[in-house]
């Protein structure tokens, strides 16, 4: 897997949370990460083109329900940085997909 030059939109929120905003928690900023970190692991342990697309499933449906358990604290600026995130990690991964990978799934965010 080549590098994932993107940063994490989870380092955006935190400076945000740490800055005052409320609409971030220290709970969602955690799962945040910990769906990012599961993401990125499998996508290291993917052998193949079905296993990235798995992969993207559970991260984005994994945000679809953090979202709509924490009062649906992703909006459009964090849609972007996020589906941003994941689709690079997912090229870094050797998916080539001309297109939003995310849209399949993404319901809430």
């Amino acid at each position: 897997m080549n590098p994932i030059t993107t940063p994490r939109p989870t380092i955006y929120w935190r400076e945000q949370f740490d800055n005052g905003s409320e609409f971030f928690t220290e709970e969602n900023l955690q799962i945040s990460d910990a769906l990012l970190d599961r993401y990125v692991g499998k996508l290291e342990a993917a052998k193949n083109e079905r296993d990235i697309w798995k992969a993207i499933e559970e991260v984005v449906t994994g945000f679809d329900d953090l979202n709509s358990s924490h009062d649906y604290f992703i909006e459009t600026m964090e849609r972007e940085d996020l589906a941003e995130y994941i689709q690079k990690a997912a090229e870094a991964a050797g998916l080539f997909y001309d297109g939003d990978v995310t849209e399949e799934w993404r319901s809430e965010w």
